[in-house]
C-alpha cells in the first residue's frame, strides 16, 4: 500500500527543527510545511555537502575555507587570490586572472567522488570576458573520462564529459556581471543552469564520475578562468534542482 510519500506505509519521518538529512520526496516536504516542522533555517542537505567555499577574507588573501563537515584542504595556485573588488555576499570573492590562477582541492575520502549517484555543483560567477576558452571546474587528471568539466569558449557554456560536450548553450553568459551556474544530476539526467533557468538539453547521464583531483579556475592543461567566483558548493549524492527555480538570495548556510 502506497504512503503520503510515494513508498510503502510505514514509520513516519520527521526532520529536527534544524536538518533534514538525506533525500526527501517533495510531498514529503509539502506534508512537513503543512505541518510546521520542516527546517525554516539553515540546509537540509548539509550532512551532504561534500565542499563549501565562501571565499570570504581579506583583500588579496590566498586562504579559501571549506566550511563543509570535511574541511578539505583548498590550494592557492599561481596569483589565485581574495578580492574585495567584486562580491555577490560577503563583501568578497575569488579572483582568477586568466593567467594560471586556480584553486585545487584535495579530495579526502571520495567525497567529491561521486560514483553512478546524483550530485549538484553550484557557483556564482562574476566572467570578466566569454569569448576566449576557460575552464570553470575540472575534475581531470589529464586523461580523458568519466570527470566533471564546465567551461565556455566563444560565449557558449558547456558541460563536458566523456570525450564530448553532453550540454552546450550559447549566449548563456554575460560578462561583467554576477550570474548563478548550477548542474544537477538526479537518477539519469543531468541538467545546467544559469541564474535558476536550464540552458541546454537535458543529458541521458549513465556515467560513473570519478574525481581524482579538483580544479576551480582552470584545466588540466591551463585553459584558466578570468573571472570571480563567490559561493562554490558541491552535494554529493543529492540532486538539489530538477526543474526552474529561485536563485539563492543569501550565502549557503553553513549548517
Amino acid at each position: 500500500m502506497l504512503g503520503f510519500n510515494g513508498g510503502l506505509l510505514g514509520k513516519r519521518r520527521v526532520p529536527t527543527t534544524t536538518a533534514a538529512s538525506g533525500l526527501w520526496f517533495p510531498n514529503e516536504q509539502s506534508v512537513a510545511r503543512r505541518e510546521a516542522i520542516w527546517p525554516t533555517t539553515g540546509d537540509p542537505y548539509f550532512s551532504s555537502v561534500s565542499l563549501l567555499l565562501h571565499m570570504n577574507g581579506s583583500n588579496g588573501s590566498t586562504t579559501f575555507t571549506d566550511s563543509s563537515t570535511n574541511a578539505l584542504s583548498v590550494t592557492a595556485n599561481g596569483n589565485a587570490q581574495i578580492s574585495t573588488a567584486q562580491s555577490k555576499f560577503g563583501g568578497a570573492s575569488g579572483y582568477f586572472d586568466g593567467t594560471g590562477d586556480f584553486l585545487t582541492v584535495a579530495n579526502s575520502n571520495n567525497v567529491l567522488t561521486f560514483g553512478s549517484g546524483d550530485f549538484t555543483i553550484e557557483f556564482w560567477l562574476y566572467p570578466l570576458n566569454t569569448s576566449t576558452l576557460q575552464v570553470f571546474l575540472d575534475f581531470r587528471p589529464s586523461a580523458q573520462g568519466a570527470y566533471p568539466v564546465i567551461y565556455v569558449q566563444s560565449g557558449t557554456l558547456h558541460y563536458y564529459v566523456n570525450t564530448a560536450n553532453q550540454i552546450s548553450a550559447s549566449s548563456a553568459l554575460t560578462a561583467n556581471q554576477w550570474q548563478y551556474v548550477a548542474l544537477a544530476k538526479s537518477g539519469t539526467q543531468t541538467k545546467m543552469y544559469v541564474d535558476a533557468v536550464q540552458v541546454g538539453s537535458t543529458y541521458t547521464d549513465n556515467n560513473t564520475y570519478l574525481a581524482p583531483t579538483c580544479r576551480i579556475g582552470t584545466s588540466f592543461d591551463s585553459f584558466a578562468a578570468n573571472a570571480y567566483f563567490d559561493d562554490l558548493r558541491i552535494t554529493k549524492g543529492v540532486a538539489r534542482y530538477t526543474a526552474n527555480f529561485t536563485p539563492p538570495t543569501a550565502p549557503f548556510p553553513d549548517a
